[in-house]
């Protein structure tokens, strides 16, 4: 929609792919770059939200689906329903792991995410800490390194966990009590504020509440 078309294109382009399909590719210089890796992760009402600390954040991780085109690298794709976040789950009893879901998966409020044609994202599209590191500011910081991914990858269990409830798309992923006895922490559940003006995400309110952008 413009709405996306305009606020997105400070940050990157708009780019035609096929027969119409427009997508977004952000500007983003380093090569090892991947969506939902530039923030963290904060346990609301809603399930798990991402608390993105880059500028496009507050529309990419909440509408929309990311995918990785050989030509252009990574691109997003717009789509309306908004959620605390659009990703696929891994986790064994030591570590957890999330990545972008693709545009072929769907989500239907009765069968939650299904995916429109057979897909697995490969295991280099995957983030994964252990979980005393999960709910860190910065997990970024302990991302297992590349080279050990795929042995991470191969001992985890895939998960994903929506739910519609109150006309919101719930992202539960892994179970919170699991993550709480497994990262032997304490995790609140904080609140959402949702606005329906961008210039209202920066107001300094209560540090407990996160506030999102909800054009519902």
């Amino acid at each position: 929609g413009d709405y996306f078309y305009t606020e997105l294109a400070p940050y990157g382009r708009w780019i035609e792919i096929d027969y119409g399909v427009v997508v977004w590719k952000p500007t983003v210089m380093q090569v090892s770059w991947l969506p939902y890796r530039m923030g963290r992760w904060v346990w609301t009402y809603d399930g798990w939200y991402w608390d993105s600390y880059e500028p496009f954040g507050y529309i990419t991780y909440h509408y929309g689906r990311w995918f990785y085109d050989d030509y252009y690298g990574w691109l997003w794709y717009s789509d309306y329903e908004w959620a605390p976040a659009w990703v696929e789950w891994r986790y064994s009893n030591n570590y957890i792991g999330w990545a972008p879901l693709h545009p072929y998966a769907t989500f239907s409020i009765s069968f939650g995410i299904r995916f429109t044609k057979v897909y697995h994202t490969p295991y280099h599209h995957w983030h994964f800490v252990s979980f005393n590191h999960f709910c860190n500011p910065y997990p970024y910081n302990y991302f297992i390194a590349p080279d050990y991914r795929y042995r991470v990858y191969k001992t985890t269990r895939y998960r994903t966990n929506y739910a519609y409830h109150n006309g919101r798309v719930q992202n539960r992923g892994v179970d919170i009590n699991y993550v709480r006895v497994r990262s032997n922490q304490e995790i609140r559940q904080r609140d959402i504020i949702r606005v329906r003006d961008k210039r209202e995400l920066s107001r300094n309110g209560d540090k407990n509440k996160i506030r999102t952008l909800d054009l519902k």
